[in-house]
C-alpha cells in the first residue's frame, strides 16, 4: 500500500498541502504588498479648540490632562497644545470678556483652523429653576449688554422695563437675533449628560455681556423677557466669530451662583464644567 499523502482534512482530497487551493494560492503569490489584518478603520483624530476666561479655575484640569504639552505664549493669549483621548486639543487662556474673547478665538481659528470649539466655564444662573451644580448647555447665546433705548428728554429718569436688547452684529437695529450652538454637538452631549452626577442638564439660552450683574430684579426681567438661563461673559463672542468661520461652536456652562435664590457665589466649581468637557472629548474620539 502506497504510503500516505498529506491531504485537505475533511475533504477526501490526497493532493499535497501546496496544491490543495490553487485560487488561494494564486492569491497568495499575487499580493502586491505587506499582509494588513482586516480590522476597523480608526477614527480621524480631531482638532478641538477649548476656551476659557480664567485658566487657574476653568482650565487647571484640562491642562493637567493634556499629554505631549506644548506651550504657545503670544501678547494676546497663552495656548497650551496637546493631545486627549487621541484628539488633538487646543487650550486658550482667553481672559474675561468680550473684546478679549473675540479677538482670542479669532486667532486661534486663524492660527490653528480647529474642527470643533468648546467655550466652557462657569455662570450665574437667572433663572428659579436652575441651582449650583447644575450645567447649562447654550443652544442658543445673546448680547445682554447690547441695548436699544426709547428716546426720554432730560429730566424723564429712565426705565429698564423699555430696554431692549438687540443685535448690532446682524445688523438689525428693532430685534434680537440670538448666535446659535453646534446641533452636532448637542447631540453628543445629549449621549453622555447621564454621567453628570452633581445636578441637573438644562438646555437653552445663555446671556453673554461685560458687565457683572447683581441686580435681581434685572435678572428676572432677562429670564422672563427673553428666556435665559443664565449669565456669562464670554459666549456671544464665540458663537458670533465661530459662525461667521462656520465651525461647529458650543457653550458648556456649570452654575456657580443663583442670586435670587440666594446661592453664592463659588468659581471652583469650574472643575465640573472641566470634567463635563472631558466627558464629551472621550464621545468624540
Amino acid at each position: 500500500m502506497p504510503a500516505e499523502t498529506k491531504g485537505t482534512k475533511g475533504t477526501g482530497s490526497f493532493l499535497p498541502w501546496f496544491k490543495k487551493d490553487p485560487v488561494q494560492n494564486d492569491q497568495r503569490t499575487k499580493r502586491t504588498g505587506p499582509f494588513v489584518p482586516n480590522r476597523k478603520e480608526m477614527p480621524k483624530m480631531k482638532k478641538i479648540l477649548i476656551i476659557s476666561a480664567m485658566a487657574d479655575v476653568e482650565l487647571n484640569y484640562l491642562i493637567e490632562n493634556l499629554q505631549e504639552k506644548q506651550i504657545i505664549e503670544t501678547k494676546l493669549c497663552k495656548f497650551y497644545k496637546g493631545k486627549i483621548f487621541e484628539n488633538e486639543i487646543i487650550l486658550c487662556d482667553s481672559k474675561v470678556g468680550l473684546i478679549n474673547n473675540a479677538a482670542a478665538i479669532t486667532l486661534a481659528i486663524e492660527k490653528f483652523n480647529p474642527d470643533y470649539i468648546i467655550n466652557q466655564g462657569c455662570a450665574g444662573a437667572i433663572s428659579r429653576n436652575i441651582h449650583k451644580l447644575d450645567i447649562v448647555i447654550g443652544t442658543d447665546c445673546v448680547n445682554i449688554t447690547s441695548i436699544n433705548t426709547k428716546f426720554k428728554e432730560e429730566g424723564k429718569g429712565y426705565n429698564l422695563d423699555n430696554w431692549e436688547l438687540i443685535n448690532f452684529v446682524a445688523g438689525e437695529k428693532d430685534r434680537l437675533i440670538p448666535q446659535n450652538g453646534s446641533e452636532e454637538l448637542i447631540e453628543k452631549i445629549k449621549k453622555i449628560e447621564n454621567k453628570y452626577q452633581y445636578g441637573k442638564v438644562h438646555y437653552g439660552r445663555i446671556g453673554s455681556g461685560d458687565i457683572w450683574n447683581s441686580e435681581c430684579d434685572w435678572m428676572i426681567n432677562l429670564n422672563e423677557k427673553y428666556e435665559i438661563l443664565c449669565e456669562e461673559m464670554e459666549g456671544i463672542a464665540i458663537y458670533t466669530v465661530a459662525n461667521q468661520y462656520g465651525i461647529p461652536a458650543i457653550d458648556i456652562r456649570v452654575i456657580s451662583d443663583n442670586a435670587i435664590l440666594k446661592e453664592e457665589y463659588d468659581r471652583k466649581v469650574s472643575i465640573r464644567a472641566q470634567e463635563f468637557t472631558m466627558n464629551l472629548l472621550k464621545e468624540m474620539f
